[in-house]
């Protein structure tokens, strides 16, 4: 098994610009429609985000990316 990566400021910056991007789309689909299939697509690409982050940086950098990035308000995933 191989350690974790740790993300730099560059990617961490992305990590944001992207989170960001997403996190908009999914509030303007949820005030269209909170129960729309378009609102539940942009709430799992959040999700696919936070998961996709865990897998690469672990467990730990996963929570403090994540809880810089208020995903756990934005997609209800905890």
């Amino acid at each position: 098994m191989h350690g974790e990566a740790q993300p730099n400021s560059d990617t961490v910056e992305r990590l944001e610009e992207q989170s960001a991007l997403l996190r908009r789309i999914y509030e303007a689909e949820f005030g269209k429609d909170p129960a729309s299939r378009a609102t539940e697509s942009a709430r799992s690409n959040l999700i696919a985000l936070k998961h996709s982050i865990r897998q690469i940086y672990g467990e730990s950098v996963a929570v403090d990316i994540t809880n810089a990035l208020a995903f756990a308000s934005a997609c209800g995933d905890k």
